[in-house]
């Protein structure tokens, strides 16, 4: 079965993205999974625990690393994926500082892998920049980043704190099928990237 993860970028205890998360995980990601027979693994930074990246040799240049069990865990969840979901707010028209940091330690395990932005926010700007931030940090990984990042704004008009639509909620209509169609998307290409993965000319 095809796996995707969905990354949550914010560990703020009260950041509105987790209405976000939840709403994925609870609402939209079953109505995927099911149909195209895709596994979404819901995946929060704080479940790891990881210190500021303090490695001697980049990732990227180094086949023989040696860490400790939480942040091998990560590399190895983010390994097993066939495709990835980052959820992110804007922080100063960029990334949150821990989202960047966890990307910092990953190698090539990402690499032909493609990757969807969801972008968030309490406003009509919807994170954009934030989205729009992340694209060369991944695509330097070698992730197949997909072009345009979806955005949703004025969250918490429309999700509540437990993740669910809120009743006559402005956008909740346009949003669900937005969300869906951005589940859809990126099940779409892990698929058909895991069926036809890229070789060099060489190979």
């Amino acid at each position: 079965m095809t796996k995707v993860n969905v990354i949550l970028g914010s560990t703020r205890k009260i950041s509105i993205g987790k209405r976000l998360f939840k709403y994925l995980e609870n609402s939209i990601a079953p109505l995927i999974a099911e149909r195209e027979e895709i596994e979404f693994k819901f995946i929060q930074l704080t479940d790891y625990q990881l210190p500021f990246f303090y490695e001697d040799v980049p990732p990227i240049n180094n086949a023989h690393r040696t860490l400790k069990p939480n942040e091998q865990q990560w590399i190895d969840d983010m390994q097993q994926a066939d495709g990835y979901l980052f959820v992110t707010p804007e922080y100063n028209h960029s990334i949150p500082a821990v989202l960047k940091n966890a990307i910092d330690f990953l190698g090539l395990e990402g690499a032909k892998k493609p990757a969807k932005i969801i972008s968030y926010s309490d406003n009509l700007r919807a994170g954009q920049f934030g989205g729009e931030a992340l694209k060369p940090v991944l695509n330097r990984l070698d992730i197949i980043t997909l072009p345009v990042v979806t955005t949703i704004g004025n969250v918490t008009y429309n999700l509540d704190a437990n993740g669910f639509l809120i009743e006559n909620a402005p956008s909740a209509e346009y949003y669900q099928k937005k969300l869906i169609d951005t589940l859809h998307e990126i099940g779409f290409y892990s698929k058909l990237l895991k069926e036809n993965p890229f070789k060099s000319f060489n190979d």
